[in-house]
């Protein structure tokens, strides 16, 4: 059963590939390696998407809780 509190269920996830948009509609993807309860993210081998083709690759990233729109997580 999923879980229903967002950060839980971002914890579940540490590890596994993930895609973020932020407000400024740059989207990245890459491996979730920490998560806090302000929704601020580290991400491993992050890469930034455009129209779904790499753009640039950052190695490892934060990125900050109130710059996100949406989390993608894996199934």
């Amino acid at each position: 059963m999923p879980e229903k509190m967002p950060i839980k269920a971002l914890e579940q996830q540490l590890n596994d590939i993930v895609s973020i948009k932020l407000k400024d509609q740059r989207i990245f993807r890459g491996r979730l390696t920490r998560c806090d309860m302000y929704m601020n993210l580290t991400l491993a081998d992050a890469e930034e998407l455009e129209e779904e083709e790499i753009k640039a690759k950052y190695g490892q990233v934060l990125i900050r809780g109130n710059n996100i729109l949406w989390i993608q997580i894996p199934e």
